[in-house]
């Protein structure tokens, strides 16, 4: 083991987080360690081969100027008991440390993030520049939700710059990796988990940080998919695609399109259709379309929390039905995200949507396959009591609270 450079990472770890290194003035404060302390394991006075090689270093550490110490009180040659740095050192302690100075790794990110941010159109993406930019000059550190590595951090930057020139289009996730890294897993393995929490407190939509959205769903947000992005549907829908006419109602046991279709889509009717059903879960949806679905209804699988293609058919679908008399429901599970995800559907796209089979009498009778709530969870469902854009299920959430239960629509289908 290299301790001569170990004693110097350790005291300079401890040197950018204190008070002295933020502080332009000279400080007396001493950046120590204690040996014989948690601080340094490294440090066992029962081995008295690794005792005495640390016991070196320090010592030569010393007389190069870089740390002082102190031998423990009738322990002097032995054993000693801290060490600390010479700050007036520090230019040399890091260059033998092979170590850049913390300051200097925040200026070199605050210049790439302010050459970024010059290129950036993205709303989400400058809010978040914006924080980091002032984050870094006041606390002169590297945030915590951002690459330690430099590089690991620049790459960072660039997928976020890569994200804002794609446009609309949709990569899968290794895809994005390959074109923007030249390796398929660089972010999967480094960068996945920084993403999402960038997009978790940046992007603006409502209710992302409520923890009912799934990583992939988080990041089909801004076209970074696992899989391609399908669309399933059943129902009298005439259509033209790149000039040519299409007809799905002879497809009575539904329909799945890709996203390149349902950009060049063109919904010109919906004839017979008198009402459109979204359903949440596959199972039910499936089930519905064999078993349930009448002639004028048009069932549309929903899945969780939509992503953007996914939206731009859902709002086709509703401005073709606005043309007629056509009533529009969402079937979901009663739970916390089940309502968030009618909220969605209904504020952005949908506003005369209705919820089908999540009532207080769909609930009730399903009572032998209720879940239980844990405290947190009923206190996440309890907040939208206070909002008046859940309004229709209030006499529903009242009860789940008092009986402490949720529940997935999976059981209707026990029903049949």
């Amino acid at each position: 083991m290299n301790y001569r450079k170990l004693i110097l990472n350790r005291l300079l770890d401890k040197y950018e987080r204190s008070s002295a290194y933020k502080s332009t003035s000279r400080t007396k404060r001493r950046i120590l360690i204690n040996l014989c302390s948690n601080e340094f394991p490294e440090y066992n006075i029962e081995d008295t081969i690794a005792k005495e090689l640390i016991n070196s270093e320090i010592m030569d550490l010393q007389r190069e100027g870089l740390i002082d110490f102190e031998w423990m009180r009738f322990e002097k040659g032995n054993i000693i008991s801290r060490i600390w740095l010479n700050l007036d050192a520090l230019q040399e302690a890091y260059k033998q440390a092979e170590r850049i100075p913390k300051r200097q790794q925040v200026e070199n990110a605050l210049v790439w993030v302010r050459e970024l941010k010059m290129r950036i159109t993205s709303s989400w993406i400058r809010a978040f520049l914006d924080d980091v930019q002032e984050w870094m000059g006041q606390k002169l550190d590297i945030p915590s939700f951002l690459p330690e590595d430099s590089q690991h951090l620049q790459n960072l930057l660039k997928a976020l710059l890569f994200i804002d020139t794609k446009g609309e289009d949709e990569l899968l996730e290794r895809v994005f990796s390959l074109r923007c890294f030249g390796d398929s897993k660089y972010f999967e393995k480094n960068l996945r988990r920084k993403l999402l929490v960038i997009i978790k407190k940046y992007w603006q939509e409502e209710d992302l940080q409520a923890g009912e959205w799934t990583d992939d769903e988080i990041l089909s947000l801004i076209g970074i998919v696992k899989a391609p992005e399908q669309v399933d549907f059943c129902g009298n829908v005439l259509a033209s695609i790149r000039g040519r006419d299409v007809d799905f109602s002879p497809l009575i046991h539904g329909v799945s399109i890709n996203a390149p279709t349902i950009r060049d889509m063109v919904i010109s009717d919906l004839p017979n259709v008198k009402r459109i059903l979204f359903i949440e879960n596959k199972a039910n949806y499936v089930d519905y379309v064999f078993r349930r679905k009448t002639v004028d209804e048009l069932i549309i699988y929903h899945g969780g929390f939509y992503s953007p293609v996914k939206g731009l058919f859902f709002k086709k679908i509703y401005d073709a039905a606005c043309r007629s008399n056509i009533i529009f429901y969402h079937w979901g599970d009663m739970d916390l995200g089940g309502f968030q995800i009618f909220h969605r559907l209904k504020k952005q796209i949908i506003p005369t949507l209705q919820p089908y089979l999540m009532d207080l009498e769909a609930f009730l009778s399903m009572k032998r396959f209720w879940q239980p709530l844990d405290a947190k969870y009923a206190k996440s469902l309890e907040k939208l009591l206070h909002d008046e854009d859940y309004k229709e299920f209030h006499p529903l959430i009242r009860v789940m609270l008092k009986e402490s239960a949720r529940i997935e629509q999976e059981a209707f289908l026990s029903c049949e």
